[in-house]
């Protein structure tokens, strides 16, 4: 069973799938993330200063660590997807999916013609190097691939029905930091209400059968709130964060000599 199986196998187990943020280059965080038990490692080459080859080196000690590998691409674009995508990693996070053709092309990104994509052949560490039929990887790279769109502004929650209409999307996850600014808007005037659009989001992505993902924070009350609201996986904690946070306390023991 691949881990991308594994998975889907805990969240229709009623398991809340945990995983880890990261932007730090050292593979390390990725491999602790996977011994500590995490289901997976968010890899941030959105916002992150990674470049490919240090997310493959990512890519490989999470899932040599036992836990699965999503990357956060900065958009859709099929020509830089390709690499990562021959990387074999489990997921792949678009953020900004603000309309359903996005969605599309985020789809159509992941997928080879054989599936109405637009990915070129040329998997390497996807195939181990040869070890595996690349014919019949080509097959199931499909299924292979955990495809995440992120809603996190106003104009995708407005068109919201529509990107769940799009065929391939395994699930949503809420972007509710930048969902929040584009509901302000520029003038300061809401036209919606966070808690009201994040409560909706969870009821519509829910009665439509797609999977929900969201950040919470790092305490069994936030993990029970998300889990009442439908949300069946989730992001907790950073790696730059939490070593800030760790080297502070440790300081701060012996701050007063």
């Amino acid at each position: 069973m691949n881990k991308v199986d594994r998975i889907r196998e805990k969240i229709a187990a009623g398991k809340l799938v945990k995983g880890f943020f990261l932007n730090m280059a050292d593979p390390m965080v990725s491999e602790m993330a996977g011994y500590i038990g995490y289901d997976y490692v968010w890899i941030d080459a959105e916002h992150g200063p990674l470049d490919r080859q240090e997310i493959f080196h990512h890519i490989v000690a999470a899932q040599g660590a036992g836990c699965a590998a999503f990357v956060r691409v900065p958009g859709v674009d099929a020509k830089a997807m390709k690499a990562i995508l021959d990387m074999g990693p489990d997921g792949i996070i678009f953020p900004f999916t603000n309309n359903a053709e996005v969605a599309k092309e985020a789809v159509r990104s992941c997928s080879y013609p054989d599936h109405g994509g637009v990915r070129g052949q040329g998997p390497i560490r996807a195939i181990r190097y040869g070890l595996i039929d690349e014919d019949e990887y080509i097959q199931t790279a499909y299924e292979r691939v955990y495809k995440v769109m992120q809603i996190e502004t106003l104009e995708g929650y407005e068109n919201l029905d529509e990107i769940m209409e799009v065929n391939g999307i395994d699930s949503l996850f809420i972007g509710a930091a930048d969902l929040g600014r584009s509901i302000k808007g520029q003038t300061g005037e809401k036209k919606y209400e966070l808690p009201e659009v994040y409560d909706d989001i969870c009821r519509r992505v829910r009665a439509k059968g797609l999977t929900l993902g969201a950040a919470i924070g790092a305490t069994k009350e936030e993990a029970a709130k998300a889990m009442g609201k439908g949300i069946q996986w989730v992001v907790f904690g950073q790696d730059a964060r939490v070593l800030a946070d760790g080297l502070k306390r440790n300081f701060d023991e012996l701050a007063e000599f």
